[in-house]
């Protein structure tokens, strides 16, 4: 969204930790503050694991299954979180000296994490026009679950209440973030998707080689992190795989799913269940930097989405990257954002993840070409930058005359 903001002519400053290293690109847009995290020695201390460099198509770091568990003082007992305390003291003095040196007119908190927005606070009547925007909901669907106290909760809403109504504009990354902060605190609350550049993915791709599929067969390919607790379940994919293949042997000779990513133990423990003909479909390419999971993606035939749990606001930048892909989507998917994206942009078929029946008829419609036949792209245009940026734009200058005004 900054590089896109940018091109539209905007100067953009991004304030980041430095916990996780730096850019050869950060140079003079982007400006790290301390961070108490980035001492390693503290980060051992707190069971924190270090950042690995290889970093998953949706996010997720290659971390072992061994890494320890951080100390739940630390994750549980700083409101809203432990960046309250790592990293907001360096960001807060950093903040107001940008500000003031680059004559910032507009300044915009992203979270997570949710801390971030408590720099608008700490700001005071000094600052500039401040626009909320919100990746993740806050106290909508938290993913750490209910505060351990009473106490901690109380603060932790009003927290959130005291940004969303102090914030001259507030952003949420998908419908239903938005409709949340809207309906809970009765304000006007923009919805407006990250969007990618597809000239920048093209230009990440173009002299990479993916991995070679074979071509005898249709390829269903995965990019990214397999499983993930509450967010990512594909024990129904394999359950409807081999009720497939138990009604149609042939289906595991014209078939092939293709898994490019770092595979945790529960996930092999699930593909070594799996008896041996539909464990033969199964192709692992292990992790693979961004640019060839990309081209990956483009020498698919058909690409698979797992998104599920109880989740509504769940979208991923998987996605994005699947909708410029140009192939046909396979979602095993609860009803969330990403099943109403693809379904409203008529980028492939979705399915619930406990419908064994419907997720094996699914499979099959990626042999015999019905996936490929529903695949009738319509409205990609607002997820692709430039048009986000655009919206974000003009939710820039709204805060900005909302701000002369207050």
């Amino acid at each position: 969204m900054a590089q896109t903001l940018r091109e539209l002519g905007h100067e953009v400053t991004v304030l980041t930790t430095s916990a996780s290293g730096s850019l050869g690109t950060d140079d003079p847009w982007v400006v790290r503050t301390g961070d108490l995290q980035a001492s390693s020695t503290l980060r051992r201390l707190l069971r924190r694991p270090l950042p690995d460099a290889r970093v998953e198509q949706d996010g997720g770091s290659a971390v072992s299954d061994d890494a320890p568990e951080p100390s739940r003082i630390f994750t549980r007992g700083l409101v809203p979180d432990s960046w309250v305390l790592t990293w907001l003291p360096y960001l807060i003095p950093v903040a107001r000296r940008v500000i003031r040196e680059r004559r910032i007119e507009a300044l915009i908190t992203n979270a997570p994490p949710d801390s971030t927005h408590l720099l608008g606070l700490a700001l005071g009547c000094k600052r500039p026009a401040w626009i909320a925007d919100f990746d993740d909901g806050w106290r909508y669907e938290p993913v750490m679950g209910p505060w351990p106290t009473a106490i901690q909760d109380r603060l932790d809403a009003t927290l959130e209440r005291r940004v969303v109504r102090s914030a001259d504009a507030v952003v949420g990354i998908t419908e239903p973030i938005a409709r949340d902060l809207s309906e809970r605190f009765g304000c006007l609350v923009y919805d407006i998707p990250s969007g990618w550049g597809p000239a920048r993915l093209d230009a990440e791709v173009a002299s990479v080689a993916p991995p070679e599929l074979d071509p005898g067969v249709v390829n269903l390919v995965h990019t990214g992190v397999l499983s993930h607790p509450e967010r990512r379940d594909p024990r129904g994919l394999f359950r409807a795989l081999e009720s497939l293949v138990a009604r149609d042997p042939e289906v595991a000779s014209r078939l092939q799913l293709t898994l490019a990513g770092t595979l945790k133990g529960e996930d092999r423990r699930m593909l070594d269940a799996l008896t041996p003909s539909v464990r033969g479909m199964v192709h692992e390419v292990g992790f693979l930097p961004r640019s060839q999971a990309l081209a990956l993606q483009r020498a698919a035939d058909a690409l698979l989405l797992i998104s599920t749990g109880p989740h509504q606001q769940v979208v991923t930048a998987k996605l994005s990257e699947y909708l410029l892909a140009e192939r046909p989507i396979l979602a095993v998917s609860s009803e969330n954002e990403a099943a109403r994206i693809i379904r409203e942009t008529r980028t492939g078929t979705v399915v619930a993840p406990e419908d064994i029946d419907a997720l094996s008829d699914a499979l099959q419609s990626s042999i015999d070409g019905r996936l490929a036949s529903s695949f009738q792209p319509q409205g990609l245009e607002r997820y692709v930058q430039p048009a986000p940026a655009k919206e974000f734009a003009a939710v820039i200058e709204a805060a900005i005359a909302q701000h002369s005004r207050a």
